[in-house]
């Protein structure tokens, strides 16, 4: 399939699609006359190089565990070098692991105040025009 397709089938662009490859992520073939081309298995890669840097990999991360990106990634199939993907993992597994922290100690707080200032006892819900002091 041609750039265009591949970017539409994975929902992806075709500048991205470009930066993958400028990063050493994709390999396309190409045509004599320069256009790319991508066999089936491209649709899978570049959708776990989407997952994985959405959750917070680099391409750098992705370059450790190329030959996994063929991989379906929570299959129980180990790539050719498993321990690569294991520290990677793990490394941004506990950064994903402390951002649900905080994220979860935010919304606890904010649902702690949507309630107070539904039930009015938030202490400026009483207060309308008041200013704050200047600091």
């Amino acid at each position: 399939m041609r750039i265009g397709e591949l970017a539409h089938t994975t929902g992806t662009t075709t500048r991205a699609l470009r930066y993958y490859e400028e990063h050493g992520l994709l390999h396309p073939e190409r045509t004599s006359n320069g256009y790319r081309t991508y066999g089936s298995e491209a649709v899978r890669i570049v959708e776990n190089i989407r997952l994985l840097l959405a959750a917070g990999l680099t391409t750098e991360d992705l370059l450790l565990i190329d030959g996994c990106l063929r991989d379906e990634l929570l299959s129980d199939h180990d790539c050719a070098d498993p321990r690569a993907k294991i520290a990677v993992f793990e490394q941004r597994l506990a950064v994903i692991q402390q951002r649900i922290g905080d994220l979860t100690r935010v919304r606890n707080q904010l649902l702690d105040r949507l309630g107070e200032l539904r039930r009015g006892t938030c202490p400026s819900a009483g207060r309308s025009g008041a200013r704050r002091p200047a600091a």
